[in-house]
């Protein structure tokens, strides 16, 4: 497994290098008409936050990542745990509905970072496929929060974020996290043996991470000249 989790997360920091710290509303994300709006109710959906070091086989730092805490103070990678809190159920439907807002009205505004120079976010059978829905954040050692400047990633388990749920031919998953703002960014993917690897920018803060089934081909390989897309 831990072989597994390295070669995942070895393609996704490929892909964060492309990333940049801002980027203009994305033109590669495609025009969809939203059919309809379902959200996947089998997943769980409580339970405590599983807490992980970000040194760890199930976590990754971009090189050059910084870490500060609240009163703006370095902190060592080494000291710093990788917290993932399921959502709820009103959560995510909550969240189905600003995302599928966002694509059909000028309510909000979603950004591509994942390098590809087009990406849906429906099914294929267009609709918004809300799977699953964490929050991601880091804290030191006092179990303070703590702030990220570069890329770090971290996995899940395809089968926890499917649910019930069946991935189709022609069908990938999508990951989004939602900015202070109240933007969204579409983040790198890359998906390997029943692993997904996801690649967060900077952030101060938990995030909000909705995962969508969406039509496209499973990226199971990046290369280091992936770029930030055209906007």
């Amino acid at each position: 497994m831990k072989k597994k989790m390295a070669i995942v997360l070895s393609a996704i920091l490929a892909c964060s290098m492309g990333m940049t710290a801002m980027a203009a509303p994305s033109p590669s994300i495609q025009q969809e008409t939203v059919q309809n709006v379902t959200v996947n109710t089998s997943v769980t959906v409580t339970g405590t936050p599983q807490v992980s070091s970000i040194s760890s086989e199930a976590s990754a730092v971009l090189a050059g990542t910084t870490f500060r805490n609240a009163a703006g103070q370095a902190v060592d990678a080494s000291s710093v745990r990788v917290v993932v809190a399921p959502s709820d159920l009103a959560s995510m439907q909550e969240s189905a509905g600003e995302i599928a807002a966002a694509m059909t009205t000028d309510a909000s505004t979603i950004y591509n970072f994942t390098g590809l120079s087009s990406l849906a976010l429906t099914d294929n059978t267009d609709t918004l496929n809300v799977l699953d829905q964490v929050y991601v954040g880091l804290q030191d050692d006092n179990g303070d929060t703590v702030s990220h400047n570069g890329s770090v990633s971290t996995t899940f388990l395809l089968r926890d974020i499917l649910g019930g749920e069946t991935m189709e031919e022609g069908e990938t998953i999508q990951a989004l996290y939602q900015r202070a703002d109240g933007s969204w960014v579409v983040l790198p993917v890359v998906i390997r043996n029943g692993v997904v690897a996801i690649a967060l920018p900077a952030f101060s803060a938990p995030v909000k991470v909705v995962f969508l089934l969406a039509k496209g081909t499973p990226m199971e390989d990046v290369q280091v000249t992936v770029r930030s897309p055209q906007t």
